[in-house]
């Protein structure tokens, strides 16, 4: 198996493993933050959210709560996830 990227929700950092899932907890090296890491396929559909779509306080929000709100209101289509 290929190892999977994900990315630290909070600076972007990223980290490497062995298995594909959605997300991981952990502390990120770089900036401290312990939350859920994002499957780097998962990031990649969140910065796809078109702009208008995107409510105002979007860049204020960690990457993961962009994922949520996006799952929530209908702006990702969950077929299109492969993770």
């Amino acid at each position: 198996m290929t190892d999977e990227t994900y990315v630290c929700p909070e600076c972007t950092s990223t980290v490497e493993r062995d298995y594909n899932v959605r997300y991981i907890v952990r502390t990120c090296d770089e900036c401290g933050h312990n939350g859920r890491f994002l499957n780097e396929t998962l990031t990649n559909v969140v910065y796809d959210v078109p702009e208008e779509e995107r409510p105002d306080d979007w860049a204020d929000q960690p990457l993961d709560e962009r994922f949520r709100h996006a799952l929530e209101e209908g702006l990702i289509d969950r077929t299109d996830l492969d993770v």
